[in-house]
């Protein structure tokens, strides 16, 4: 009775939080477009470990490498609000961490559709990485081999992701897929903006992207969990009528 009233008294607590979640995700992307700082330091840090919050709430199974992925998001997050190059390379390296935890994770979640699906679904990523190089290869300088290294990471992942869709669509794929392409939009957008100064208020759109692109990571997360709970109830009560 206790345990099924605390389950219930989480379940009150999920849809608030959300709220909160996209109001600060709200103040933030407004702080970005109006580049204010005391506003940007009051939501930014506080996005990741609310996330991690409504996951705590909404999960039967913490998963680690979820959390762990949202932890290397935050810091990430926190050293890119510093625009020293040092800075910056240290908040890349986490954002690499991060892609390599949800890569983990979603392929421990979602069947490899193939590699004739795989190879013709990484084509329209790498169509974008190539057209971005091209456009900011001088300017990304010394930072050119970092960008590559993520970049072919972003190309196989989204690969994955959109030939996973198209093999088999459901909502859950719909969400992975989604969340990927707004990290996708995310990562352009910051590099275009970093050197083209007149495109600031680009931040703006690229925080509206990463904040929705996290929701929806953690949606596929719940989704997938709930999925696999019923197919686990379903193959319990067909042993058990065996």
């Amino acid at each position: 009775m206790k345990k099924k009233s605390e389950v219930l008294f989480k379940k009150r607590l999920i849809k608030p939080f959300i709220a909160i979640y996209f109001f600060l995700s709200l103040v933030e992307v407004l702080a970005e477009y109006y580049n204010d700082s005391f506003y940007i330091s009051l939501s930014k840090p506080f996005l990741m470990p609310l996330l991690i919050l409504i996951y705590y709430l909404s999960s039967k199974r913490f998963d680690l490498y979820f959390v762990s992925a949202l932890v290397s998001a935050w810091l990430a997050n926190l050293f890119l609000m510093k625009s020293s190059p040092t800075h910056f390379i240290i908040g890349a390296s986490f954002i690499l961490i991060y892609r390599l935890l949800v890569m983990s994770l979603v392929l421990r979640r979602v069947r490899f559709p193939g590699y004739v699906p795989f190879v013709l679904g990484c084509l329209p990523f790498l169509f974008i990485f190539l057209f971005v190089a091209n456009v900011a290869y001088h300017q990304l300088s010394n930072h050119f081999i970092l960008y590559l290294i993520q970049g072919i990471f972003m190309i196989l992942f989204g690969g994955f992701c959109l030939s996973s869709y198209v093999i088999k669509s459901s909502i859950s794929n719909t969400f992975l897929l989604v969340s990927t392409m707004l990290f996708t939009a995310t990562q352009f957008i910051v590099v275009i903006k970093g050197f083209h100064s007149s495109l600031d208020q680009l931040q703006a759109v690229a925080m509206l992207f990463f904040a929705a692109a996290q929701y929806l990571l953690y949606k596929f997360m719940v989704r997938d969990e709930r999925k696999r709970r019923r197919y686990s109830i379903v193959n319990q009560s067909r042993r058990m009528k065996a």
